[in-house]
């Protein structure tokens, strides 16, 4: 604990949202979902999940079938194909 004992509640309450919010993305969209990214008014590729790093929040990796470039992007930023 902190000498701001407010403000740790607080934080404690923001990081059990966020392991809540990352354990429904995963479930969501499980390594190996085929997605497309959305590029302007366009949904764009053929991408697919990667294994996720520990610490994402919110950062779906994907990799290109096509082309094998691999990139990270919001959640809001992809639909299943």
């Amino acid at each position: 604990m902190s000498q701001f004992p407010h403000i740790d509640k607080l934080n404690d309450a923001a990081r059990a949202a966020r392991d809540k919010c990352e354990s429904a993305l995963r479930e969501a969209l499980p390594p190996g979902t085929r997605v497309e990214i959305k590029a302007g008014p366009e949904w764009i590729g053929k991408y697919e999940v990667q294994e996720y790093q520990r610490f994402s929040y919110g950062q779906v990796p994907l990799k290109n079938v096509d082309t094998g470039v691999e990139r990270r992007v919001g959640y809001q930023q992809v639909r299943k194909a």
